[in-house]
């Protein structure tokens, strides 16, 4: 026996235990005479609605089941209760005010309550969810409810419970525990709460609106507010030792709303442990820093008078990698701005080939977001990948607390050293009388930037033994080159003029001097006639890249090699850079030849449907205007075979007479 939707039903097998037969089952349902609500499946018999039984055999069953209605009620939830593990897990775990947990008893009823409090919420769900399957209205509350407070009784020889037997306070218990969850069936006997003044949930919202409000109230003021709503609510009146307690309890709450939500991640937010890198370049971290360290500046103001003001700092913008926090690369500038995080980047690159003989990039660089859009680029030709922190969470870049190392280490033994900040403790900041008095002996912008300099130099000394320690714990797959054109187009220096191409290269002026530079692909001498802005490394001018007006073309060039017109001045290593011109020459011949004889294969059938074009050809000292043909003509069988010998042209020691028979075409 069992309810299908609202229908009291009865089994297949349960109507042949002797209450009819099938012929009569069959007769029955072939006349009408007889409802059958669900036809039988695999594992799922037929239900037939006892109520369209006739009278004989209708009797016969409320017979043989006298109790059927109430098992009929009950057969849904019971068949629907399932022990919430959850739940168990909850009353167990659970610490009253005092510190004692719920006896096993009640954890075991409680964990009853919810488990039946399951099975009507799945009850409810699964009965509307057939109903608008086959377009009916919604379940009937008022019905469901008094069956399931019906159904109770027998519930409680399976699962016994603490439940409320009145449907009216059965419905309501249903929806507290929908709302409040868990906790809801825990006696405030058990809290020893009967006696509490802030006994439900609206006083306790009251007291969570007032202690998280942005002023930050005290516990005075907050209890006056909230006296003056219980005075209006007829709620009884508080103390402010109670809003002390409140405090408390509420504070993970209330945190957010006092101190902001900056203050709420970094305290009460849970935090992610991690550890240093385990080599160098895995990881880089920047940011900028106003250095503790005062300078004075004169100014000529509007009205013409010299005004000197002592209260100046600069800012230090460091690269660090945090394998030994050693700074790999850094830049002093008035103030942040891309320009001065380029300027940062390009010291770490040069730093690095000062280091390890190659200029590295990092796996990975961290940064804020200051200026993400500009130097985004700047950050992708450094680092394999780009991994800002979070806007306002200081706590994710190490290179926040290396700032204190640096103020505590070294700033603070200056005599020009401001402090700490605003938010220290006065008793640990420098004596301000005594800055007052020696601000005319604090150094210019040029004597801090010299002492940042110095603080920098004495901080890599210090660990640049152990940083080159921890290179050979560098994979070879994670070293990661830089190579010379992506530093001087992202770093490098600029003209402000354009350069063509001349015979001998190009001869941009670099710090105040022409220089001549070539390069020895043939490609370049294809773009003659274009503009080139040269990008120069102003500490190494051996190389500098050229870039097409539009970006498209670049080209690595390198400084002409310089040949003595005295054979007696020719030293080692002359004749080998001579060679290389005399091989990019003859491979540039031959690239000429290739794409002329190219042209000439591709251009004669048109030129043979021509007669007049033929006469027009110019023939070369063969009488050949043809070259395909005059090169099958001219063939091994009809040429000599020529012997081409190399010769060797021996150097001339340094001093020693040239004489008539010197080869000196080789210039």
């Amino acid at each position: 026996m069992e309810y299908y939707g609202d229908t009291l039903c009865i089994s297949h097998a349960e109507l042949m235990a002797g209450i009819m037969t099938e012929s009569n089952l069959k007769l029955l349902r072939h006349r009408g005479k007889l409802k059958q609500v669900r036809r039988a499946c695999y594992d799922t018999p037929a239900l037939f609605a006892v109520e369209s039984l006739p009278l004989k055999y209708r009797t016969e069953v409320y017979r043989r089941y006298p109790d059927l209605q109430e098992k009929a009620d009950s057969k849904p939830f019971m068949d629907t209760i399932t022990p919430d593990g959850q739940a168990m897990q909850f009353y167990a775990d659970y610490v009253l005010a005092d510190g004692r947990h719920l006896t096993t008893e009640k954890q075991a009823e409680y964990s009853n309550n919810c488990a039946i409090m399951n099975a009507f919420r799945q009850c409810i769900e699964t009965s509307n969810s057939h109903r608008l399957r086959q377009s009916k209205p919604r379940l009937n509350k008022t019905e469901f409810w008094r069956k399931a407070a019906a159904a109770l009784p027998r519930l409680a020889d399976r699962f016994p419970h603490s439940l409320p037997e009145s449907d009216r306070r059965l419905q309501r218990k249903f929806n507290e525990y929908l709302h409040d969850g868990y906790v809801c069936f825990i006696s405030k006997k058990f809290q020893n709460s009967n006696a509490a003044k802030v006994d439900d949930d609206v006083k306790e919202s009251v007291l969570v609106q007032l202690i998280g409000h942005h002023n930050n109230l005290d516990n005075v003021a907050i209890a006056n507010l909230y006296n003056a709503v219980a005075k209006q609510q007829d709620w009884k009146a508080i103390t402010p030792s109670a809003v002390a307690v409140w405090r408390e309890k509420l504070d993970l709450v209330t945190s957010a709303g006092r101190l902001g939500a900056t203050n709420f991640r970094n305290t009460k937010s849970m935090q992610v442990k991690r550890k240093r890198p385990t080599a160098p370049f895995l990881m880089w971290t920047l940011d900028g820093w106003d250095v503790e360290l005062l300078y004075q500046s004169t100014k000529t103001n509007g009205k013409g008078h010299r005004v000197t003001t002592y209260c100046n700092r600069l800012t230090l913008e460091v690269v660090l990698d945090p394998c030994c926090n050693y700074p790999i690369g850094y830049a002093i500038g008035t103030h942040e701005t891309p320009e001065l995080i380029a300027e940062a980047l390009r010291d770490a690159a040069k730093h690095s080939e000062e280091l390890f003989g190659e200029m590295l990039r990092a796996n990975q660089i961290q940064c804020d977001h200051y200026a993400i859009k500009t130097v985004t680029p700047l950050y992708n030709v450094m680092g394999a990948k780009l991994t800002p922190a979070r806007v306002k969470n200081a706590k994710t870049k190490v290179v926040e607390p290396y700032f204190a190392y640096l103020n505590k280490t070294y700033c603070k033994l200056f005599n020009n050293w401001s402090g700490y900040g605003v938010t220290t403790d006065p008793k640990k900041q420098p004596n301000s009388e005594a800055l007052n008095q020696n601000r005319h002996k604090f150094p210019d912008e040029a004597g801090v930037r010299e002492q940042i300099q110095r603080i920098i130099q004495m901080e890599r000394q210090r660990k640049i033994e152990r940083f080159r320690k921890m290179m050979e714990n560098l994979p070879a797959e994670r070293r990661l080159p830089l190579s010379r054109e992506q530093y001087l187009l992202n770093f490098g220096a600029e003209t402000g003029y354009k350069n063509a191409i001349e015979g001998g290269g190009l001869r941009p002026t670099l710090l105040g001097m022409k220089r001549d530079y070539d390069c020895f692909d043939v490609r370049f001498r294809q773009y003659a006639g274009k503009q080139w802005i040269v990008k120069y490394d102003p500490d190494n001018l051996h190389e500098v890249l050229a870039v097409s007006e539009d970006g498209t073309l670049r080209f690595m060039l390198t400084e002409k090699y310089v040949q003595p017109m005295a054979l007696a001045e020719r030293k080692e290593g002359d004749s080998a850079q001579l060679q290389k011109v005399y091989d990019f020459n003859e491979r540039l011949e031959q690239h000429i030849m290739d794409r002329v004889a190219l042209a000439y294969e591709k251009a004669e059938p048109i030129m043979l449907q021509n007669n007049i074009l033929n006469r027009l050809l110019i023939c070369d000292s063969d009488g050949q205007h043809k070259l395909p043909k005059a090169r099958r003509r001219l063939n091994a069988e009809d040429v000599e075979a020529t012997e081409v010998r190399t010769v060797d042209v021996p150097l001339i020691p340094q001093g020693a007479p040239a004489s008539d028979k010197d080869d000196y075409s080789i210039f």
